[in-house]
């Protein structure tokens, strides 16, 4: 084991060392929060304090009781889904609120990849850009009828008997944005006329998407889906949407019924470069004042994570000792002085990789390649991912926070790296985490960039029988980082699941 510890980075055992001078109390939500007997003799520290309580808190038949429920931000997940209802009352003060199928293809392509720039014909005049918007104004809904429409079905359902997710991601993405160009337009303009008044949208981010009820019927069949969304929030030249998909009433005493919440973060910027100014916000009611207050509280909660991602700061002295003891327990797998136990995957060893030309019919209206088709093939590459780790069918739980850091050229060359990146070392468990590190390469200089990096969290259908490892301090940190993601979205549901 010297080797392994003379390995270890000085900042974990400067860490370790502050944390045997000063224990530090430990959380109730850990990684290593057992559910049933044991598959390692590992003495984690994480579970020497109250491990009999939590305990008679877990439920190994469910993935939604693996950790404690917050009592942090995560409880406006139970206002959200109430107030997301709100969407049902702007829908019929909305007037017309269809969209189009996709927001690709619009325009004409420029192979010198630049924006299009749409100049007025003469004599013609725009109306105003409106200075002052409601939510109502920028809602949107897309009725997707499974039980009228045999070609609908086909599209949508995969070869798992499963539904296609990255097909309703990709839908997500057109949504946001067509709520987002309802909102900055006039009444009634074309999603095509906004390079006329100079100004594009961009998907800048989305912060998450969470799956709160089975999206199958209990005979397998899927039901009539509801994805809409309208604005919640809005900055200078910036602005999020809150999305749902529900299910469709089948008469007028039903309820419908939240499957999915998401929100995303879409930016205005200028033709010609810059940032461009979007209406201002005006809440009507209590309800509309409460959504909003969440879309700050939530942007605000962004900007602190951020800080304290391991990016910028260091693992606390908890979570280095958590990796310490990880190593110790496992010093002979990482020694490489036995084979690799059955139940033991290195991290390296869960990799898949997807490399595919990016082509103009999946361009956006700036001329880059369309965010929600990116989504799309990140989801089904750590689908894939998920599946040969599990050894089983798995279901999407939640996309954590997901940042479009640069974009997609059309003709480059999108090579996309999976790897599964946490799963519970102890007990029975389903839910695990896969990354995927989108980055293009130019086919003529070579050069590669990494645009942005997928955070999903997976449910097997059966127990999980392997766990991963992580060999390098990269690796670490990434399984550090998974375990955090995670934890954020089993209490995100938690919180849903108790509201009234």
């Amino acid at each position: 084991m010297t080797s392994v510890w003379r390995s270890t980075p000085a900042l974990l055992r400067r860490q370790l060392a502050q944390l045997q001078a000063e224990p530090v109390a430990r959380a109730a939500c850990s990684c290593f929060s057992s559910t049933s007997q044991p598959r390692l003799p590992i003495a984690s520290t994480s579970r020497s304090i109250s491990s009999s309580s939590r305990q008679a808190d877990a439920n190994p038949s469910t993935l939604l009781t693996e950790h404690s429920v917050p009592q942090g931000e995560n409880e406006a997940v139970s206002r959200i889904t109430s107030l997301m209802k709100l969407g049902e009352r702007l829908a019929s003060q909305a007037g017309d609120f269809t969209m189009p199928a996709k927001l690709r293809g619009i325009g004409v392509y420029d192979k010198d990849r630049k924006a299009p720039v749409v100049e007025l014909e003469a004599g013609e005049q725009l109306p105003p850009l409106p200075q002052v918007r409601r939510m109502g104004d920028s809602y949107v809904q897309m009725d997707l009828l499974f039980s009228k429409d045999e070609s609908l079905r086909e599209q949508y359902v995969g070869g798992l008997s499963k539904v296609r997710m990255g097909r309703l991601m990709e839908d997500f993405d057109s949504l946001a944005g067509a709520a987002a160009y309802r909102y900055v337009l006039p009444d009634g303009a074309d999603i095509a006329t906004a390079h006329k008044y100079g100004f594009y949208l961009v998907t800048a981010a989305v912060d998450r998407m969470d799956l709160l009820r089975p999206l199958m019927n209990p005979d397998g069949t899927v039901p009539d889906l509801r994805l809409s969304g309208h604005v919640s929030y809005a900055t200078s030249s910036s602005i999020e949407v809150f999305l749902r998909m529900s299910t469709i009433p089948s008469s007028a005493c039903e309820e419908s019924s939240t499957i999915l919440l998401g929100r995303f973060a879409m930016a205005c910027r200028g033709a010609k470069g810059g940032k461009h100014p979007v209406p201002k916000l005006v809440v009507d009611g209590p309800e509309e004042a409460a959504i909003w207050s969440m879309g700050r509280e939530m942007r605000e909660g962004k900007k602190m994570r951020s800080q304290k991602s391991l990016q910028k700061t260091p693992p606390t002295a908890e979570e280095a000792a958590m990796l310490h003891e990880l190593f110790i327990q496992r010093a002979e797998v990482y020694d490489r002085k036995t084979a690799t136990p059955a139940d033991v995957v290195l991290m390296s060893d869960t990799r898949v990789n997807s490399a595919q030309l990016m082509h103009p019919q999946e361009r956006n209206v700036h001329n880059k390649v369309f965010g929600g088709y990116l989504m799309r093939l990140a989801y089904e590459t750590a689908y894939s991912t998920a599946c040969l780790f599990s050894r089983s069918a798995v279901t999407f739980v939640a996309l954590d926070e997901l940042q479009f850091a640069q974009p997609v050229e059309i003709g480059s060359l999108l090579l996309l790296d999976s790897k599964v990146t946490f799963s519970p070392l102890l007990g029975e468990h389903h839910s695990f985490h896969v990354s995927v590190e989108a980055a293009t390469c130019d086919l003529y200089s070579g050069e590669k960039k990494v645009t942005n990096v997928f955070h999903y969290t997976f449910a097997a259908d059966k127990p999980l029988q392997r766990y991963v490892l992580p060999r390098t301090y990269r690796q670490a940190m990434q399984w550090l980082d998974a375990q955090r993601r995670r934890r954020v979205g089993i209490e995100v549901r938690q919180a849903y699941d108790q509201a009234p």
